[in-house]
């Protein structure tokens, strides 16, 4: 009997099975492949017998380098596998290099649904394998072993994301936990991180199958068993299971044969694939570049077998000699130098931190004594400095006589080093700096907040992989031209670097193109690309790395200044501010440190509620503790509070809204929770103040910490921290109240001459999805009205809620409502009177937290930045404690008339009003993924850079440390402070950026870029513009495109940043001239980001320079209504016209005879109706036409499980952004359901209306019911021809919107794609009650997708049917799998049909 091997290709390993007829493993092998697929597999197909093998079959995961081998879907294979093996299986819980999942079994053992990880990969395999080369282990099997042993306690180790990880680890390498105990924390955060993402407030179904590379891990299912309280199933093959199923489905289709083979070679792809390269070979050509030698140059190896030292001796030292040591502990390497009198550099050490900054420290201690010891030379030290991430515990320890920022001793080397430089790039171990400067003083600095792809580790890594060591890397890299690679993550990096050397490129090619991604990235994210000067400093390790500084000159076109120091330059620093500074008699401990064994002891403050983690060591019989927040010493053995005369801004605020008075005995005998979170945590005074003068007691979750950790399990989706804080505070009170209050707040009161005032997107539904929680509908009791403090109707809304419940009248609860509103309006011109009577003197600096109330004024979501200023004794001030309103607006009028947020319009007002005032420095507090922040961002900068300003953003993640905080304030305050003294200092951009990105009216004569939205709809409207007399082009999307535009995203909706990559691509390979170019984008003034697209592409392409600021950006309506009202209706027949297209080829394809045959003649029909919409030939003859042709395709009998599919349209409709996703799924075996936009936009056509007329807006009413009254008698004669091949109405547009609206708890005031897709949801039940999937497209950071994913099992109890989401990020491949399983495994729907009735 013939055997068939399986093969599943992952991210990091590979894995081959041999499976015999009978289903058992004979032969399997793993192995780690780091980047040389082809090569890993040869070695494991040399070990089988080609002559026994029957067949091959493959997981459709991995890349195309067998021919003429069995594909199939990797999650269908790991279900075939584990049906083999075992008999019941309640869910499937796999642990990839790349990704994590969880497969769900109902009852009856149907397939139900599948969980998995978002685009980050934090929580892999891949991310455990680069943490324990980041703690210089040998392997990820070294890290769980150690792991497992662990028999303390461990670290908390955020595992979401590498920063937080990286700064976790940090904080724990500092606390002095051993690395058994780090590993472990990381085993524990790991498993934590995939049960918090993967397991919903329903638990598990048991049993639990494990499967995957981590289910060898032992400390993983060690803690995923203990935090499950359920014991995982694990078998030998466990991580085998995509390679065993890979075998079993062949088993199904075929019959095992001999192979025509004689050897495996021949079983490999032997064609070249074209090599399309992003950038040229990497040379230097304008810079000079050290060659790093020195007088004597060794490694030392330390008798505390820590990792080498390399010691350069810089010139030949005297028998006496007085020093100044300086030295920078940071995350992954440790320096030191030594200077002396005249700050000449004698000698330099550079070792790996390896997790333990003491013993590094301590060996760095020995290699400077084995110098005195062996050249006979004894140094005096005048002072000893540290800087770096380890700073404040070594320098304690050590009793350093300075202590300081690593900004500011970069900088302060920089200077020494050239006395000119102005820019300082800097990249370290796991972070990123970019700093300006004047006459060796900051005037601006920033670090990297989001990621921490494109740092030193990142490079260290990708090298890894690629075994390539770091001392080759350069030389290689030099004079080859790459690809282009994601920079997004270093996981995902990982992936890239797979696919390059599978399709030919060379490692030399893949190693240049990470040194771009790592300039790209930084340029991007870090970096304030405008404010680079024309003397550049290149400072860190990576900066040893002769390739990466060509691509940065190679990008910037400007010399990069290295030199000899670049990697000691934060020490080098340190010791020449304590030469600077004259420190002469030195506190320091000595060199003998390095002899004594000093343990570090961990314990935790309780003297108050902050619960300090204490790190305390022993030194010289001095007890030295490290982690006090009040700021005390150890030995006093109490809590240090404020000073009763210092001013607190987080007191000051609470008192400007005194409490109201507590009845003797509440007349009402209900009591009212109240979520401290979003919009109610800034008007808690109002709504406590109205329920006490209504009699009725309230409880509030104001005291609640874990609100953002139990948000995060019950959101459904990924939403920013303070979204999830939402849901964890109306869980909260679930059990401690009658009713919780979630008022909706959808727009704030407008000022004259504004538009729109939306509150956040999320913050509009979040009431509909935290009334959608089940704890929260079993119990029936919320208040949910919509609040606008300036409307009677929402008065009137506030009383028909409350009378039942409190049974009270119309104007006791007008009369409180008005009296709590007084007293909150009066409370907040108490804030404005506290920042008169504060105002600092002219002589010192204030600054300005700007960002959203219920993220920046609350203690459990600030990290206790208002603090971290307090100490340093400078005042803090909050946004609306500033005179704004008097302040004049034109200047940014445009812009604030574009910007229709609430809040971004309130940061803007004040930026403007910081800008024009001395002393007052702005910091930007905004929230990881606050996706309106990401727009709003870049014009704040703007602003700044105008009045020449510098500034601060803080970025709000969930790990509980503050250490990053407190370095970036240091560093920004030092340059607030040189601003302030030194006006000198005060230069402007060499290139200032608008303040406005104005867009144009003006379209005639100009060539007009039309998005390609949808490669059929936006051709025909194409024909439409001409018609009109336009000369329109529809720019397609390409894969290059997405590279190229990921590169500007910065949190934005990531096809704001497509579309405007794609007209300048468009631009460029055309050779169209910018001036005479315009790209069109429509209009909206719903509450999501749309509305500001305009501005955003406009100002990408203000930033790209190189003549593309000239291109003007044209704001249309979707109806193309400004043009004509004939163009109007040709604009309604492109769409229905594109759109039936569509579903007719959805229609035929799937059973067609002759494959590829009806995708020729939709393109046909395509080119025909082109013709047609441009004027002069006849529709109804046209059509027919194409009906003709579409009726000659033969199809084959039969019937597919149906896929609707909806969401977000350029995902939806834009078949390479969404990876051919039709395609996909009848490839699948399942027939596609489409919804053509003009009957889409007649569902949603109601509601709308309703709205209008609600606002005012009668013109847009009529406009719409005149146009539909008219389209629809034109289009009837359309509908009876399209209907020979369809026979069907078209979709419903009678649905009763308010039933379902009820249903999910909306409102109709409530504007957006997703309340328009519960009606599209239901109206497509009702029209095909026989579906089997709903499918929503939805393009990264889309606000309205990921609230409809977070409603997706509400919408799947009302229709039965299951609903994925796929998020498309321009970075994953596959996405469209998760999509095979459902259709492969259909679920039997047993809700009632037409619930939309």
């Amino acid at each position: 009997m013939l055997n068939v091997i399986g093969i599943d290709i992952g991210s990091v390993a590979l894995s081959l099975a041999v499976v015999n007829a009978g289903g058992a493993v004979v032969h399997s092998s793993y192995k780690f492949h780091r980047g040389a697929i082809a090569e890993t597999l040869r070695e494991m197909l040399d070990e089988v017998d080609i002559k026994t093998t029957g067949g091959i079959a493959m997981t459709a995961s991995g890349p195309d380098i067998l021919q003429d081998v069995y594909r199939c879907d990797a999650q269908i294979a790991m279900i075939a596998a584990v049906k083999k093996y075992h008999e019941q299986a309640g869910s499937i819980l796999f642990v990839g290099g790349e990704n994590f999942g969880l497969i769900t079994f109902n009852e009856k053992g149907e397939y139900e649904r599948f969980r998995s990880n978002t685009s980050c990969a934090a929580g892999t395999g891949s991310f455990l394998d680069q943490q324990a080369r980041r703690l210089n282990l040998k392997s990820i099997e070294t890290l769980s072993t150690i792991a497992f042993c662990n028999q303390d306690s461990t670290p908390k180790i955020a595992t979401r994301c590498a920063v937080f990880a990286k700064t976790d680890l940090i904080h724990a390498q500092q606390e002095g936990y051993s690395i058994g105990q780090i590993s472990d924390g990381l085993c524990e955060g790991l498993a934590r991180n995939v049960i918090d993402t993967l397991i919903t407030e329903t638990g598990v179904r048991e049993p639990l199958i494990l499967a995957g590379g981590v289910s060898m891990n032992t400390a993983v299912v060690k803690h995923l068993t203990g935090l499950l309280k359920a014991e995982p199933v694990i078998d030998e093959y466990a991580h085998l299971y995509g390679a065993i199923g890979a075998a079993l489905l062949f088993m199904e289709v075929a019959t095992p044969l001999p192979l025509s083979l004689k050897t495996w070679d021949e079983l490999f792809v032997r064609q070249e694939r074209e090599k399309s390269y992003g950038y040229p070979p990497l040379q230097l050509e304008l810079s000079s570049y050290p060659d790093f030698s020195s007088y004597l140059s060794y490694h030392h190896r330390p008798s505390n077998s820590r990792a080498a030292i390399e010691v350069d001796i810089y010139r030949p030292l005297e028998k006496q000699l007085d020093v100044y040591l300086g030295l920078d502990i940071g995350s992954t390497s440790t320096k030191a130098v030594l200077i002396d009198s005249a700050n000449n550099v004698l000698a330099g050490f550079y070792t790996q931190t390896a997790g333990a900054p003491l013993k590094a420290v301590q060996a760095i201690f020995e290699a400077v004594d084995d110098i005195s010891q062996k050249h006979g030379c004894s140094f005096t030290f005048n002072g000893v400095g540290t800087t770096g991430s380890g700073r404040k515990f070594i320098g304690r320890i050590i009793n350093a006589d300075l202590i300081i920022d690593e900004i500011t001793a970069h900088a302060r080397a920089a200077y020494e080093l050239n006395n000119e430089a102005d820019t300082i790039i800097e990249i370290g171990g796991q972070d990123a700096k970019f700093t300006t400067m004047k006459n060796g003083m900051v005037t601006f600095s920033v670090m990297n907040n989001v990621c921490a792809a494109g740092t030193g580790s990142f490079i260290e890594e990708q090298a890894l992989k690629l075994d390539v060591s770091l001392t080759e890397y350069a030389g290689r890299a030099m004079n080859s031209p790459s690809p282009v690679s994601s920079d997004r993550c270093t996981v995902f990096m990982e992936r890239d670097i797979n696919n390059y050397l599978t399709e030919g490129y060379t490692v030399d090619e893949v190693l240049a193109s990470v040194l771009h991604s790592v300039c790209e990235n930084y340029l991007a994210k870090v970096a304030v690309e405008a404010a680079i000067g024309q003397n550049i400093c290149f400072q860190g390790a990576t900066a040893r790395n002769r390739a990466l500084v060509a691509a940065f000159e190679h990008r910037l076109k400007k010399s990069i200044f290295v030199s000899p120091f670049c990697h000691l330059t934060g020490a080098l620093g340190s010791a020449l501010i304590l030469s600077e500074n004259a420190v002469a008699h030195s506190s320091f401990r000595g060199l003998a440190l390095h002899r004594e064994n000093i343990p570090v002891e961990n314990e935790v403050c309780e003297l108050c509620h902050n619960n300090c983690k204490i790190n305390k060591v022993t030194v010289q019989g001095e007890t030295v503790a490290f982690g006090f927040l009040c700021g005390r010493d150890y030995d006093t053995r109490r809590y240090i509070g404020k000073s009763k005369i210092h001013y607190d801004l987080m007191r000051e605020h609470k008192r400007a809204f005194p409490p109201p008075e507590k009845p003797a005995a509440y007349k009402k005998p209900i009591r009212i929770g109240l979520p401290h979170a979003l919009h109610l945590a800034e008007e808690m005074p109002l709504w406590k103040h109205f329920f006490a003068t209504l009699g009725v007691e309230t409880v509030s979750s104001e005291n609640l910490k874990t609100a953002i950790k139990t948000g995060k399990k019950l959101a459904e989706a990924e939403f920013c921290a303070p979204l999830s804080a939402y849901f964890g505070h109306v869980n909260y009170l679930a059990d401690k109240c009658d009713y919780i209050f979630l008022p909706f707040y959808l727009e704030a009161q407008k000022q004259k001459d504004e538009d729109y005032r939306y509150y956040c997107y999320y913050t509009q539904f979040a009431p509909s999805i935290a009334a959608g929680m089940k704890s929260i509908r079993q119990k029936h009791k919320v208040i949910m009205p919509v609040i606008d403090h300036q409307s009677f109707q929402s008065r009137i809304e506030l009383f028909s809620i409350l009378k039942a419940i409190l049974n009270t009248g119309y104007w006791e609860i007008y009369n409180a409502y008005e009296a709590a509103l007084s007293c909150y309006q009066e409370g907040r011109k108490n804030l404005l009177n506290i920042y008169e009577r504060e105002k600092t003197a002219d002589d010192k600096i204030s600054v300005a937290l700007l960002g959203r109330p219920y993220a920046v004024m609350q203690n459990s979501m600030n990290k206790g930045i208002p603090d971290i200023f307090g100490a340093m004794d400078i005042k803090a001030f909050y946004q609306d404690m500033l005179p704004v309103d008097k302040e004049d607006l034109t200047e940014i009028a445009p812009l604030l008339k574009r910007v229709h947020w609430n809040h971004a319009a309130r940061i803007l007002k004040a930026s403007l009003y910081i800008a024009r005032t001395p002393g007052l420095y702005p910091v930007y507090v905004t929230s990881f993924k606050c996706s309106p922040d990401a727009f709003i961002l870049e014009y704040f900068k703007r602003i700044m850079d105008k009045y020449s300003k510098p500034y601060l953003v803080l970025e709000l993640d969930e790990h509980d440390s503050n250490v990053g905080y407190e370095t970036r304030i240091e560093a920004a305050v030092r340059s607030f402070n040189n601003h302030h003294k030194n006006k000198n200092l005060r230069l402007l951009p060499s290139r200032l950026l608008p303040l406005n990105s104005p867009s144009t009216s003006k379209i005639k004569d100009k060539t007009l870029l039309f998005p390609s939205f949808d490669p059929i709809n936006s051709r025909l409207m194409e024909a439409v513009f001409i018609r009109e007399g336009i000369d329109a082009r529809t720019v397609p999307l390409t894969e290059k495109t997405i590279q190229r535009g990921l590169r500007t995203n910065t949190g934005q909706c990531l096809p704001v940043n497509l579309i405007a990559q794609s007209y300048m691509d468009y631009i460029e390979e055309n050779l169209l001239d910018p001036a005479q170019t315009v790209g069109w984008i429509f209009d909206s003034h719903v509450a999501c980001n749309i509305r500001v697209f305009p501005q955003q592409i406009k100002g990408i392409m203000e930033a790209t320079g190189n003549g593309m600021e000239k291109v003007g950006v044209y704001v249309g309506n979707m109806s193309l209504s400004e043009l004509s009202m004939q163009a109007s209706i040709e604009t309604y027949f492109a769409h229905m016209f594109g759109g039936i297209l569509r579903r007719i080829g959805c229609k035929i394809r799937p059973y067609e005879k002759e494959k590829g045959l009806t995708d020729r003649v939709l393109a046909q029909s395509v080119t025909l109706l082109y013709n047609t919409l441009l004027g002069g030939r006849s529709k109804d003859d046209d059509l027919a036409r194409v009906i003709g042709m579409f009726k000659k395709i033969e199809t084959a009998p039969g019937t597919r499980p149906k896929v609707a599919i909806f969401g977000d349209l350029y995902a939806r409709d834009n078949d390479v952004f969404n990876q051919g996703l039709i395609h996909c799924i009848e490839e699948y075996g399942g027939e596609v359901i489409t919804t053509p936009f003009n009957e889409f936009a007649k569902l949603i056509a109601s509601p709308y209306m309703r709205r209008w007329f609600m606002e005012g807006s009668f013109k847009d009413v009529i406009f719409t019911k005149t146009l539909i009254t008219l389209v629809n008698q034109l289009e009837k004669s359309y509908y009876r021809i399209f209907n020979e091949i369809l026979d069907e109405p078209a979709l419903a547009s009678d649905i009763d919107y308010r039933k379902i609206y009820e249903h999910f708890d909306v409102t109709v005031q409530h504007y957006g794609e997703s309340a328009d897709n519960l009606l599209k949801i239901a109206s497509l039940m009702q029209h095909h009650p026989d579906l089997a999937l709903f499918v929503q497209t939805n393009p990264a950071f889309c606000c309205a997708g990921l609230v409809t994913e977070a409603m997706a099992a509400r919408i799947e109890e009302f229709t039965g049917v299951p609903v994925i989401t796929l998020n498309y990020d321009g970075t994953g491949k596959n996405i469209n799998s998760r999509v095979s399983p459902y259709i492969r495994f259909p679920r039997k729907n047993t809700i009632a049909r037409g619930k939309g009735n």
